[in-house]
């Protein structure tokens, strides 16, 4: 069985930035999942902002964090927490590192290429039966060598020494800015997976309003100092009120029912929502993450100052900043070197260069002896090293090289000015998108904001009170079924509540989403990661920019 627990001292004055709490319980158990219990009241404290004017911006270096005393099973977490651990614990993160580390090592290669290998080793040759002299007459000769010794030995092409470290020099740099994109793919991911984990709480807390209303045994202002839908629909059957028909009661337990439905698929989406943030950040995905942010108000996120330039600033931002650019661009000049390569291998020589220095001998040796008065020459015994001592050898090659009769390097140089054309579409193509990305991530900032303010109005006073348009008909509706029950259906309550249920839906959409499109947008302009998640947060946007627009049509 789950445990109950309540948290005093919450007023609501927006639940889901909408209705004021008296007491939050959340239980959590091995069947029950999570409950969020929410009570409606008239609040006695300080009004919200007007519902035409957001939330201020409010730091989330100080929000509040739960000490997780009373939620079992659960892990409190805060959204900047979040971000800072998938620094440290991501594998795409770590990964994209390796990716870093393998070119620079190839970089580093690149540039010692020039240097030669150096040998050492012994050679050891043995011969028996003919052999060719010099004068090209055939013997028959048993021999045998040895040579232990070693030396440096230079094989390369002189195309491949000039431009393989350019090729690499710029990988490299397409690689730190490849680690860049993947650290701002990945930040924006988790933030992506937080945003969801709250929109999965913030509509537990509607569901569990709207069961308030529906439900509740206790008299509360909201309602007019009635009890909730249900019991005073069927104290009315009970009573036999006139209008009081037992269909009614069928139907307001069908919606209780719905709700209910709707309220364990809340508590699944959360569940599922913490198990894809805990696999990001590596972290137990059977313990549940709670978000100790105030849930009612969209998080005050760092940067939002940059929400506030117009389009066209935006995107020259986002040309000098974004990672995909530098990426790219370092690859362009990469295919460019290669093509250079490609059109001087024909003209450049390959080099071959060795020097050997050690010691030499073998056998047999050459004896002379006089026969009967002749000289007579034979070879002594093989198998023997012999006048071992000293020797050095240096050989030096040129070798021009026409591949396949230059046929061969008249196609290698067309694939290669094919893959750098390739390079800049796509380079154009990245700019283009980024383009897109800024002004899609504008227009969602202002069109979530806007439809933020409206929702808030239908909710709210001017005052910031939840006595805006929706929870003035339910409580007229709530009176007048109350106190005139004999000319007031009970449907028309039930439509109230409705009404509220899918205003309280739309607020939490589009706090949700207000947040989204805020951070994509800072990830659109390519602002570093470790800036945004950095406890001074991202720089101020400039008053004037001083970028110039690039055009899109020539590739950078």
């Amino acid at each position: 069985m789950g445990r109950k627990i309540s948290a005093s001292g919450m007023t609501l004055c927006v639940l889901l930035g909408a209705v004021f709490l008296a007491g939050t319980g959340l239980r959590v158990g091995a069947q029950s999942g999570v409950r969020l219990s929410i009570a409606s009241e008239q609040p006695e404290e300080k009004p919200a902002k007007p519902p035409t004017e957001l939330p201020p911006p409010r730091s989330l270096e100080n929000a509040p964090i739960a000490n997780g005393e009373g939620i079992p099973d659960a892990m409190p977490i805060s959204f900047l927490v979040a971000l800072r651990l998938s620094q440290t614990r991501n594998l795409d993160i770590a990964q994209g590192q390796e990716v870093v580390n393998q070119f620079q090592a190839n970089y580093s290669r690149a540039l010692v290429s020039w240097l030669p290998n150096f040998n050492i080793g012994s050679t050891y040759s043995y011969h028996q039966g003919n052999t060719q002299k010099t004068e090209g007459n055939i013997i028959k000769a048993n021999k045998d060598s040895l040579f232990v010794g070693g030396g440096p030995t230079l094989v390369y092409s002189v195309t491949d020494m000039i431009y393989t470290p350019l090729v690499a020099r710029q990988t490299t740099l397409a690689s730190r800015a490849g680690m860049q994109r993947v650290t701002q793919e990945t930040v924006q991911t988790v933030a992506g997976a937080y945003f969801n984990l709250l929109r999965a709480r913030r509509r537990i807390a509607r569901v569990e309003e709207t069961l308030e209303f529906l439900t509740s045994n206790q008299l509360a202002a909201a309602r007019a100092k009635s009890k909730g839908l249900l019991p005073l629909v069927r104290d009315f059957v009970e009573l036999k009120a006139k209008n009081a028909l037992k269909s009614e009661l069928e139907r307001v337990r069908v919606e209780v029912l719905k709700r209910q439905e709707e309220l364990r698929a809340g508590i699944q989406d959360l569940r599922l929502a913490s198990a894809e943030l805990a696999r990001l950040l590596r972290l137990d995905p059977e313990v549940l993450l709670w978000p100790v942010e105030d849930f009612r108000y969209p998080l005050a996120l760092p940067g939002d100052q940059w929400s506030t330039m117009q389009v066209p600033e935006l995107i020259n931002v986002a040309l000098a900043n974004r990672p995909e650019l530098a990426e790219n661009q370092a690859l362009v000049q990469a295919a460019l070197r290669r093509v250079q390569a490609a059109r001087a291998r024909p003209f450049l020589p390959n080099m071959i260069v060795s020097y050997n220095w050690g010691d030499f001998g073998g056998a047999p040796d050459i004896n002379t002896v006089t026969v009967n008065g002749k000289s007579v020459t034979f070879f002594s015994a093989s198998g023997q090293i012999n006048h071992f001592n000293t020797r050095s050898d240096f050989d030096a090659s040129l070798i021009w090289k026409l591949q396949n009769l230059g046929l061969g390097d008249l196609a290698n140089m067309r694939e290669a000015a094919a893959l750098h054309r390739q390079t800049q579409f796509r380079q154009m193509q990245v700019q283009e998108r980024i383009v897109a990305e800024i002004v899609q991530a504008q227009e969602s900032v202002e069109g979530w904001r806007q439809r933020l303010e409206i929702t808030a109005r239908s909710l709210f006073d001017a005052k910031g009170n939840p006595t805006g348009p929706v929870f003035q008909a339910l409580r007229l509706n709530f009176d007048r079924i109350f106190n005139d029950p004999d000319n007031s259906r009970p449907l028309e309550v039930l439509d109230s509540i409705r009404g509220l249920n899918d205003l309280l839906d739309s607020y939490g959409q589009a706090a949700t989403e207000y947040e989204r499109a805020r951070f994509r947008l800072l990830i659109a302009l390519g602002l570093p990661a470790q800036q945004i998640i950095g406890p001074e947060g991202p720089p101020p946007p400039p008053r004037e920019s001083p970028l110039p627009i690039i055009r899109l049509d020539q590739p950078q």
